[in-house]
């Protein structure tokens, strides 16, 4: 009888371990869980002009928490958006502006490397963030009905280098903007400025020879600016 209580103890233990593992920490937790990854291949651009397409261990470990900065930052300060879509009956071209609001420090304490690993000549990384009083605080500032949540798709052809990953990702939050808005203007803007927040991280693959991005965010719009008709 000791020897079954024994046993179903240590079953219990381990389910609760494996669970830990598999719970998926949000912002919300004061915790933010990310994976990001690295071509170990540098890009089709660099091949052209006859570099290395082989890039050293440090320099993959450097652009993935470069990523890993710019991704936590949007998801805890978010960023101002100016964006004009494209017109061709009035000859206006496209126009995308995304900027980050604030950016947590390159070297910050707060954020560990959790995991590595290679695979399919990619080098992943799972990145940990831990978030302050003061960033908490401020996440729950963005936690209202009247903030409109979106989600869209960016792809950037992977000509574009190593930065396509991040590009794709502001197309992912332009499109987010068009899905939104496609249903509740009647009439397309002039213009859309608005500030933006990654809710969660955005999920990013290499798909049909480009970088392709889901994201999703919640929406702060400052103003919607229509044409002018006379």
């Amino acid at each position: 009888m000791h020897k079954l209580g024994f046993i179903y103890l240590i079953l219990v233990i381990l389910l609760f371990f494996s669970s830990m593992k598999l719970y998926a920490y949000t912002a919300e937790d004061g915790i933010i869980d990310l994976e990001i990854w690295t071509e170990a291949t540098d890009t089709i651009p660099a091949l052209k002009t006859g570099e290395n397409p082989y890039l050293i261990k440090n320099e993959i470990y450097h652009r993935n928490l470069e990523d890993a900065v710019w991704i936590i930052s949007g998801m805890i300060y978010g960023f101002d958006i100016k964006y004009t879509p494209l017109d061709l009956s009035r000859q206006v071209k496209e126009y995308l502006e995304v900027t980050p609001l604030a950016s947590i420090p390159w070297g910050d304490k707060k954020l560990e490397v959790v995991d590595t690993w290679f695979k399919n000549e990619k080098l992943s990384m799972q990145v940990r963030y831990f978030l302050d009083r003061t960033q908490i605080t401020r996440l729950k500032l963005w936690e209202s009905n009247i903030f409109p949540d979106s989600e869209g798709t960016g792809v950037v052809s992977i000509f574009a280098g190593h930065s396509g990953k991040i590009e794709s990702i502001k197309t992912g939050i332009k499109e987010a903007l068009r899905n939104y808005l496609r249903l509740r203007t009647k009439n397309k803007p002039r213009e859309i400025t608005c500030r933006v927040l990654l809710k969660e991280p955005p999920y990013t693959i290499m798909d049909a020879g480009g970088y392709k991005s889901k994201v999703k965010i919640t929406i702060k719009f400052s103003e919607i600016t229509p044409y002018s008709y006379y």
